[in-house]
């Protein structure tokens, strides 16, 4: 019962299922490549780790900035709608 309640957690969250999967395959890729080269298992699975979660968090943020990028425009479309104009150009706010 209660893998199903995280399943459904996973599904519902925006960027976690994209997130969680490029973090371990990352820290695969990572952990198996500092085994290939330097053959220790210590230290492989040390980068393995650490290479999953810096692509966790990496894949995550970019994930989440994108999305509160388009919730922002939703946001102005929506209000510029209410106003009744019709010829407008969103401005991205990093480029004014």
């Amino acid at each position: 019962m209660t893998l199903i309640l995280i399943v459904d957690k996973i599904k519902s969250t925006p960027c976690l299922k994209k997130s969680l999967t490029y973090g371990i395959t990352g820290g695969l890729a990572v952990g198996l490549t500092h085994f290939l080269f330097k053959s220790n298992v210590s230290k492989a699975s040390n980068y393995g780790v650490a290479g999953y979660f810096v692509f966790l968090f990496g894949t995550w943020s970019v994930c989440r900035y994108n999305l509160a990028v388009q919730r922002f425009k939703a946001v102005q479309w929506q209000k510029a709608n209410q106003k009744g104009m019709s010829n407008i150009e969103l401005v991205d706010p990093k480029n004014v």
